[in-house]
């Protein structure tokens, strides 16, 4: 099997959510199927699509994954969960959330869809996603700056720096 670039769309708004994104980037990179790991900047964003709580804290990763769509989507469900995070979420405020944004020739099943389908829609997602990914988005033939430029969202987007600065 050889590895695929994925991306990752990471956001909370519950708790201590730079902490705890700091602890899920430090998984992520801890596993031997994950190589050449990219991290975006954090943005503060408003809560998109209904859910509660106040405004989230966003960011992208993006990297080589060497395994399976649902090996990928069942290692990020792991990290939420070691975080108490229920898998059906339902609106709720997030301590953390992982979307699987892309996979290089990934296949939608039941569990999954790929390329994740309000990706072009969400500055929160395109933003953090345009630092570490220029190319085409793999399924979509565009590239994350394509689709901001066309983004209908409205919603304010405020830069927070670096994942690692205090």
């Amino acid at each position: 099997m050889e590895s695929r670039s994925f991306a990752l769309g990471l956001g909370g708004n519950l708790g201590d959510v730079r902490g705890t994104m700091k602890s899920c980037i430090t998984i992520l990179s801890e596993d031997q199927r994950i190589s050449g790991l990219r991290i975006s900047s954090l943005y503060r964003t408003p809560p998109w699509g209904g859910v509660q709580g106040g405004e989230f804290l966003n960011s992208a990763v993006s990297g080589m994954w060497l395994g399976t769509d649902i090996e990928l989507l069942h290692l990020c469900q792991s990290i939420e969960g070691s975080f108490s995070v229920p898998v059906n979420k339902n609106g709720a405020a997030r301590i953390l959330d992982i979307d699987v944004l892309f996979l290089e020739s990934g296949i939608s099943s039941e569990e999954l869809t790929l390329p994740h389908p309000g990706l072009i829609q969400r500055k929160f997602v395109l933003v953090p996603l345009c630092e570490v990914w220029v190319d085409a988005i793999p399924g979509l033939g565009e590239t994350p700056s394509d689709f901001l430029k066309r983004a209908q969202d409205c919603s304010s987007i405020i830069f927070q720096g670096d994942l690692y600065s205090p």
